[in-house]
């Protein structure tokens, strides 16, 4: 009886660690508003914000030159042009970065 009541409580115990797992947040996004879009005006590795005309560098890749979102973290990060032309500035947003590339970016967590 001891042994089948050990077995039970080590396995309830397993079942609590398992939706303590499933269940927190560890998607590591980060919630933001979007400040600035850069979109590449220049062959030579150059972005231009929408509203501010700043110019920043971006990298090349093989279709062009990178698009640029401005965050209120304080970070400029670069983009996929082609896949992010829905967010505005002035959208809060969800943000996924490694380096300085968005690699996920939600309306909605």
């Amino acid at each position: 009886m001891k042994y089948k009541s050990s077995v039970l409580a080590g396995l309830a115990g397993m079942l609590a660690i398992l939706l303590f797992v499933f269940f927190q947040d560890s998607s590591g996004m980060e919630k933001v508003r979007i400040n600035e879009k850069y979109y590449p005006e220049y062959a030579n590795g150059k972005a231009v914000g929408f509203k501010t005309k700043k110019v920043i560098s971006v990298s090349k890749t093989a279709e062009g030159n990178s698009c640029a979102m401005e965050f209120s973290n304080g970070k400029t990060l670069e983009i996929d042009c082609s896949r992010y032309l829905d967010y505005r500035v002035g959208d809060t947003v969800y943000i996924e970065y490694k380096g300085n590339h968005v690699t996920d970016i939600q309306r909605k967590k």
